[in-house]
């Protein structure tokens, strides 16, 4: 099934201007994350923290000199040695006289050149209308320029819960479209993904040959197991028989040193799972299968975030969202069965979650891509590429 038409901000920002109105195009702006293009070493020495200035790259044209500021889709490829830097609007004006002039979108339909002199009065009156790009947060956003039917365009919805949570496009994959310090930063700081070799490695151990099964997917797996066993339907153990079927695992493989992290799992996801059904992250009699989905969207969120950095080139960034894609169908049954997955390792990951800010923000997102119409969930089947809705 074919996507909803997506929200388009180019061609709101084109009707605008095509009206000549002003506080509605900046309107547009204000609530919209808003990029500026940067020599590419300038941008490397503000991560090393030794640009004393921020060297944006100016349009020329008739003698005069205009600050470059584009929204995401209107971005343009200015070749390689030059990259995008991004923030709300003020950011992205702050500091231009009031003699001096920003293009906004320059080479679209949408452009317009204004002087700060009309810019700054209107920030000034405004201020509350713009959007923080902390804020900017939970939108679910297809780019009319991204993927949206097809094995790719299904793979990239796999890792939909952070590009949702981060108001991202969950449908594109392309170096152009990010902010290169923010995702270099984001690689390094938060996964742990200081550079290519890193980058391999961390791909490699999510969904590769280093894979390494968690203490939490063991566990779920040897419920799994013992429930055919045993003739149960769904994997339906107490906890105190769960932990005590994973002690005999733990007895037949010779590995009695890990019994205490399995017993002490079983516990968080129990607890967990009794949350879930709250929730409805799953069903009242539900439960989670397993938890490979999160390894799957932070795949898909590291691919995507490497090609932005230039660690890996298109293909590489493509293979690896395709990979991803794969094993998710390969291991779950539904998007409501790959979304509580991704959860359920979400919170095994952190140190004993108690289901603050960040669990009551991944509910959020769960069900706005189980209902909203214009959802990749709702228009891609999961199973086969070739279905209809099947979330």
């Amino acid at each position: 099934m074919i996507l909803p038409p997506p929200a388009d901000v180019e061609a709101r920002l084109a009707a605008a201007r095509r009206d000549g109105d002003l506080d509605r195009y900046l309107g547009v702006l204000a609530g919209e994350e808003l990029f500026v293009p940067i020599r590419r070493v300038d941008a490397r020495s503000i991560l090393d923290e030794r640009a004393e200035t921020f060297p944006n790259v100016y349009f020329e044209t008739g003698g005069d000199e205009f600050l470059q500021v584009f929204t995401r889709g209107a971005l343009p490829d200015l070749g390689p040695d030059v990259v995008a830097m991004s923030g709300a609007l003020d950011w992205a004006v702050d500091g231009v006289g009031r003699h001096e002039r920003v293009v906004f979108n320059r080479g679209t339909r949408a452009e317009w050149r204004l002087p700060g002199a009309t810019l700054q009065p209107w920030l000034d009156a405004h201020l509350d209308d713009v959007t923080p790009l902390d804020e900017q947060v939970e939108r679910l956003i297809t780019a009319p320029y991204g993927h949206l039917e097809g094995p790719i365009a299904h793979a990239l919805a796999c890792g939909a819960h952070l590009a949702v949570l981060n108001a991202a496009p969950w449908n594109v994959l392309d170096a152009r479209y990010h902010d290169y310090v923010a995702e270099v930063r984001s690689l390094r700081d938060w996964w742990g993904v200081p550079d290519p070799p890193g980058w391999r490695t961390t791909m490699a151990g999510l969904i590769g040959d280093g894979y390494a099964l968690t203490p939490g997917n063991l566990v779920l797996m040897l419920r799994l197991r013992f429930a055919a066993e045993y003739g149960l339907p769904g994997g339906e153990f107490d906890p105190v028989t769960w932990a005590e079927l994973a002690d005999r695992w733990c007895e037949e493989n010779d590995a009695a040193d890990q019994a205490a992290e399995l017993r002490h799992t079983v516990r968080r996801l129990s607890r967990y799972e009794q949350r879930f059904r709250a929730d409805g992250l799953v069903d009242g009699d539900g439960f989670v299968t397993t938890t490979l989905s999160w390894d799957v969207g932070r795949a898909v969120a590291i691919a995507r975030g490497g090609l932005a950095a230039g660690y890996c080139d298109a293909l590489t960034a493509e293979l690896m969202v395709l990979e991803a894609g794969a094993l998710a169908r390969r291991y779950h049954q539904s998007w409501a069965d790959l979304s509580a997955g991704y959860v359920m390792g979400r919170l095994l990951h952190g140190d004993e979650d108690e289901f603050g800010e960040w669990y009551e923000a991944a509910v959020r997102v769960h069900h706005q891509l189980l209902q909203d119409p214009a959802s990749p969930w709702l228009n891609l089947g999961f199973g086969s590429l070739s279905e209809e809705s099947d979330a």
